[in-house]
């Protein structure tokens, strides 16, 4: 399956920013701040690989898309 440049973009960005909370809670000594973020971490990545929110992403990616041409 052929994903847009928008949606292609999308999840890197996605990616990196999971990564990027991963990376901060690993360099924090306090506990309770590594398990928040780490725990956005995980929300985030959970909230982007839903259905209804691939949709939408597959949506917008159309649309903009539309504009270009």
């Amino acid at each position: 399956m052929n994903i847009s440049e928008y949606q292609r973009g999308y999840q890197d960005a996605a990616r990196e920013l999971i990564t990027w909370l991963h990376e901060e809670a690993a360099s924090m000594n306090d506990p309770h701040a590594r398990r928040i973020l780490d725990g956005a971490a995980f929300g985030l990545g959970v909230k982007i690989n839903r259905p209804e929110h691939k949709r939408a992403v597959e949506i917008r990616g159309q649309h903009s898309a539309n504009k270009q041409t």
